[in-house]
């Protein structure tokens, strides 16, 4: 439904922008919006915003089309925050007298890192439907990395005791066809387990291919001087977010109504904001 709904706003922009090709006369004075104007100019540009920072080049194809190819990734530092160890939360008497359990229940909170791992290359087509006219219609792809956030343990190796604890639950759970939850850190409705190397190691990911559509103002090829500046807004389109382990198993949601997961049923878009600066080479 959802990619119906992408599809018909696709096409609505694009029908609607060659009616008024069709109705609008040459601007005798922009070389950008005249019918030789083809790959006439190129500007090289920088961008930051949501989707990251990064570098791009631009170039017309059409009297009122322009083509944007480049590079966009966040790249800033780690963000650090305790999280609850859900050891503390079993009730199971058998399993907490179990040695690898009670380990595991003498630590309340462990410190996480969480790092944003997101990159993408992107080819995108902007309409100006208005000679002379900063605003614009965008619509493209990027593609990149799945990746969107790692998190990962601070203290390297050192969460083998909530291994061995998870081990003994699922043990206990096909022995006596229990229904205890994992033994790992909270993060939101979801618990990230550690792995045989004492790590918890997850990846929320993405799509790979990732469509985008948006509006906005500005120039990213200068009309009469070198520099030129544009305000970028859209959505990338890049599927369900889900979170899975280094070793490829996703990890499913405790709860379906709140927290995370709620927002993550409706964040199927990331919104993208970006400034430019662009200089025209020629």
């Amino acid at each position: 439904m959802k990619i119906k709904i992408f599809t018909l706003a696709f096409l609505t922009v694009a029908l609607g922008a060659m009616n008024v090709f069709a109705q609008s006369e040459t601007d005798k004075n922009d070389k950008l919006y005249t019918p030789d104007g083809l790959f006439n100019h190129l500007s090289i540009g920088i961008n930051t915003g949501l989707s990251g920072s990064g570098i791009d080049v631009t170039m017309p194809v059409h009297r009122l089309i322009t083509v944007r190819t480049g590079y966009s990734g966040l790249h800033f530092g780690e963000i650090k925050f305790k999280s609850i160890n859900t050891a503390e939360e079993l009730a199971g008497y058998a399993l907490v007298e179990d040695d690898a359990v009670r380990r595991a229940q003498m630590s309340d909170k462990i410190e996480l890192a969480a790092k944003p791992n997101f990159w993408n290359v992107f080819l995108l087509a902007e309409i100006h439907p208005f000679t002379n006219d900063s605003f614009h219609f965008t619509a493209g792809f990027y593609f990149g990395s799945k990746n969107f956030i790692h998190f990962r343990n601070t203290n390297d190796g050192a969460l083998d005791f909530l291994y061995d604890a998870n081990n003994k639950v699922s043990d206990y759970n096909r022995a006596f066809n229990t229904n205890f939850s994992p033994i790992g850190l909270k993060f939101g409705d979801y618990i990230f387990t550690a792995d045989e190397n004492g790590n918890i190691d997850v990846m929320m990911k993405t799509n790979v291919v990732k469509p985008y559509l948006g509006v906005g103002v500005g120039k990213h090829i200068a009309q009469k001087h070198r520099l030129s500046f544009a305000l970028d807004l859209g959505l990338i389109f890049w599927g369900s977010p889900k979170f899975v382990l280094n070793n490829g198993k996703e990890i499913k949601s405790s709860g379906r109504e709140a927290g995370i997961t709620q927002v993550l049923s409706w964040l199927k878009a990331w919104p993208s904001l970006q400034v430019k600066v662009a200089y025209k080479i020629f």
